[in-house]
This record gives C-alpha cells, sequence and structure tokens, in this order.
C-alpha cells in the first residue's frame, strides 16, 4: 500500500482540463488543502466543478500562453494537463515551462509517448512526468486477471515494469543453488526474500544477492519487465491462471487498452457496449475483439448469450453505480470470476463481500500517481511489503552524487546491505539494475530496502 514519505505544504497547483478525470485530482487536490486553480474552455464543466469543489476555475484554452502567463504572479509550483488530447497536455506542458512553472506533469492517451525511444518526449516537450492514464488502469486490472495467487502485484513505469510476491511451492528443486547460478533471464530480478527460519520459526527479511539461496515456502519479491514477468510461472512453481475468454461490459479508454492487451496474449475478448457510435469506433480500434451493440443491464440478454461461461466478466463502463449493479447481474447469471471498475471506493467492501474483485477507476489511478508525485521532491514512496519492514522507493539521482558512473556491481561497498536497485529509466529507457548499469544525472530509479535507511538515501543518491 502506497504510503507517504513526507508531509506536503500547500502548493499552488494549476490543472488544465476540468473533465471527470481533472475535476476528480482538482477535488482530491483541494482536500488536502493546496491551492488549486484549473482552466477548461467548457464553461459548464468550470460551472459544475465550482458547485462540488472549493478551487478557483478560469476559462480558456490551455496552448494560449498569456492565460498561463497571467497565473506565473501566484508563484505555482505546478502545471498539471489533464485533458483528453495529448497534443494540447504537450504543448501546454512546454508554454507552462518555458514560462517558468518548476513542474509538469501530463496525462498521456497515446502509449507511444511513454515506450523505449530514441527520442526523449520528456526532454522534447518539457513534461517532467508523464502519466498514461489508461494504461497504468489495465494494468491494475490485468493482475487481477492473469495473478490471482500473487500476494502483492505492483506496476511501474507506465506498465513496462511489474513487481510480483508470490509464494515458491515445495515443488522448487534449486534450493542448492545460489541466485547467481539460476540462469534467471535478465529481464528480471529477484528484489527480497521474506522466509520463517524453520528453527526458530521467527521471521527474516532478506535483501538478496548474488550468493543467497532460494529455499521452498520462501516468499519472493521479483520485479522485472512486464512481458518477461508473465512467463515467471515457468521458472519458479508458482500457481498459474490462464483464462481463455473474456467478457467486459463497457467499452471506454481503458476497456480499450485492455483488450489491446488480451489480444496480444491471445486471449478472446468480447466487449458489449450500448452506444452503436462508440461500437463502431471500437471495432476500428480493436482487430480481433468481438463488440456487440447492447445494453449491458439487460439480464435476459446476459443470460442468453452465456456471459456465464466466459472466465472473466469485466465491468468496465465509466460509472461506478452501473458497474456495481452489473456485478450482481453477473452474479445472478453464474459468473465464475467478476471484476469491477469503480472511483467511490467506499464501494469496494460492499462488493468484496460479495466475492467481486475491485479494480479502482481511471481517474483514483492517475489521483494516487499524482499525489505521490507531489508528495516528496526526491523521492516517492511507492510502495511499502512485508509489513512495512522493506519499501518500494522511486528517487530521482542527483547530479552531484558520487555513485554516478560506477556499475552497480562496483558499488556494494558504498551503499547498505539491505538495499537493491531494481530498475533505472534514462531519458524514457527502462532497463533492470543489473551489474552492469551505470547511474546518470537525473536519472530514476526504483530501489527497494529498509525503512530505516532512508536518511542514508537521500545523502547519497
Amino acid at each position: 500500500m502506497a504510503k507517504k514519505l513526507f508531509a506536503v505544504n500547500a502548493m499552488n497547483i494549476v490543472i488544465l482540463g476540468a473533465g471527470d478525470i481533472g475535476s476528480h485530482l482538482a477535488a482530491v487536490l483541494s482536500d488536502e488543502e493546496h491551492n488549486v486553480t484549473v482552466i477548461d474552455k467548457e464553461i459548464k464543466n468550470l460551472e459544475r466543478l465550482q458547485q462540488q469543489t472549493d478551487v478557483a476555475t478560469l476559462h480558456g484554452y490551455g496552448a494560449e500562453w498569456k492565460l498561463l502567463d497571467t497565473l506565473i504572479e501566484n508563484a505555482p509550483d505546478c502545471f498539471i494537463a489533464m485533458t483528453g488530447d495529448d497534443e494540447t497536455n504537450l504543448v501546454a506542458c512546454s508554454i507552462a515551462k518555458n514560462l517558468g512553472y518548476p513542474q509538469t506533469i501530463a496525462r498521456i492517451k497515446e502509449i507511444g509517448y511513454l515506450k523505449r525511444s530514441r527520442l526523449d518526449f520528456s526532454r522534447l516537450f518539457y513534461v517532467d512526468y508523464f502519466i498514461g492514464s489508461e494504461m497504468l488502469t489495465a494494468y491494475d486490472i490485468l493482475k487481477s486477471i492473469i495473478r490471482p495467487d500473487d500476494l502483492a502485484v505492483e506496476n511501474f513505469a507506465h506498465g513496462i515494469i511489474q513487481m510480483r510476491s508470490c509464494i515458491v511451492s515445495k515443488e522448487w528443486n534449486k534450493e542448492h543453488l545460489p541466485i547467481s547460478e539460476l540462469s534467471l533471464p535478465d529481464e528480471i530480478l529477484i528484489s527480497l526474500i521474506r522466509r520463517i527460519d524453520p528453527k526458530t520459526k521467527k521471521e527474516m527479511i532478506i535483501f538478496p544477492h548474488g550468493h543467497d539461496h532460494i529455499l521452498h515456502n520462501d516468499e519472493i519479491t521479483v520485479i522485472g519487465e512486464t512481458k518477461a514477468m508473465l512467463d515467471l510461472h515457468t521458472i519458479f512453481p508458482i500457481p498459474h491462471t490462464s483464462p481463455k475468454n473474456i467478457v467486459m461490459i463497457g467499452g471506454n479508454r481503458v476497456a480499450v487498452q485492455l483488450a489491446r492487451i488480451l489480444e496480444k496474449m491471445n486471449i478472446t475478448v468480447t466487449i458489449i457496449e450500448k452506444e452503436e457510435m462508440r461500437c463502431q469506433e471500437l471495432a476500428n480500434l480493436l482487430t480481433n475483439t468481438q463488440i456487440i451493440n447492447h445494453n449491458g443491464l439487460d439480464l435476459k440478454f446476459l443470460q442468453e448469450k452465456q456471459v456465464y461461461n466466459a472466465d472473466i466478466l469485466i465491468c468496465s463502463t465509466s460509472n461506478d453505480e452501473t458497474n456495481a449493479l452489473l456485478s450482481l447481474l453477473g452474479k445472478k447469471t453464474g459468473c465464475k470470476k467478476i471484476i469491477s471498475l469503480i472511483s467511490d471506493i467506499s464501494i469496494g467492501p460492499i462488493l468484496r463481500s460479495l466475492d467481486i474483485t475491485v479494480s479502482l477507476s481511471e481517474r483514483v489511478s492517475v489521483a494516487n500517481k499524482v499525489l505521490s508525485i507531489l508528495h516528496a521532491e526526491s523521492i516517492i514512496s511507492i510502495a511499502s511489503l512485508c509489513d512495512n519492514q522493506a519499501q518500494v522507493l522511486e528517487m530521482k539521482i542527483s547530479s552531484d552524487s558520487p555513485l554516478l558512473g560506477i556499475p552497480l556491481s562496483q558499488l556494494s561497498a558504498d551503499l547498505p546491505k539491505e538495499l537493491i536497485i531494481a530498475a533505472i529509466e534514462n531519458r524514457g529507457r527502462v532497463m533492470i539494475g543489473k551489474g552492469n548499469r551505470i547511474l546518470s544525472p537525473n536519472d530514476t530509479i526504483i530501489l527497494i530496502t529498509s525503512p530505516k535507511h532512508m536518511h542514508e538515501i537521500q545523502e547519497i543518491f
């Protein structure tokens, strides 16, 4: 579960876009007592926001540099572009940065901006942080689809990097081999071991290095490239669930991204969408997904279509109440597994009590990501592990760090033993933290460490 490292003083924040995601983010930041100004070209969006939240509003277009310039006198700390148009967000961030806004965050739908490339899009468009909103949510749903037996799953770097914690079964037959001799793929890294000593029955937390061993019944935390992590069950004897067909009710943007991922995994996907025009758009966006134009709230229709034969039913409309009701209809028809996309976390316990898996919606994922960025200057707490005995951190490397330019394999003497550098993001390229990697100024790293080293880590990096 994400945890704050530092308290945040009130900040002056400008948000472009008063749609569903931007409005939710504005409300969350206002609740944290930040000073929020929201810009939108639609007056009705701003009027609705003012009725719901105590924020300042400004009518206009984000690409109007004079409009953004008028807000400089308020000493803004951060500019956040949350419209539904990538180009608008990128141009607005570029203008804001050049006007003197110290930090920029852009919501992005086109995953091409997030992938490895010889172009450094963050530098090209003056964006400090990209947020692939639909991809974040799609990968959150994906982990509930293919890894229901995992103890914990987290996705980093817009879904490129994944962390999984799971139990090694008694079928593991390589206890005699140290980790360095396991011939693990270069794309994964064993980053934490939680073990119960068979003699003392005491719990041990191990930050593993090459000489350590993995035993059966160990709880291991593995970090790696998401594609490689899909095959983790072939390396370790871990329960593996392979759904073959999935039905989604609701064809929103998250559903599209998820369907694209599932298509690549050769999983049969059907989307039921009530809006005919949206069905036509879905048919153009998805090549191997069956699109059905019908109201998913029609119980008789769901029974006729035998949705209960699907391995998983995903309720993915943009409305919490509709998704909750769809989940109940799914239970009524006898669906094996149901995942419901919701924004209101208060609904979660009710659905879970009915054995319905809850996945937080896009606007919640975005708000959580933005908060994690604002809650620290150089360190962002991503997650805590093993009852907070270990933490996963995202950290910017300072230009004057003494660790620059040195291969990770040679840094052991300078780093705490209870610290693993799991991944490095350098100009849009994400690499697993193997021994031959080096750190460069402004790299973003993902590391796992003991909380007791927090102060020391800030000084070192």
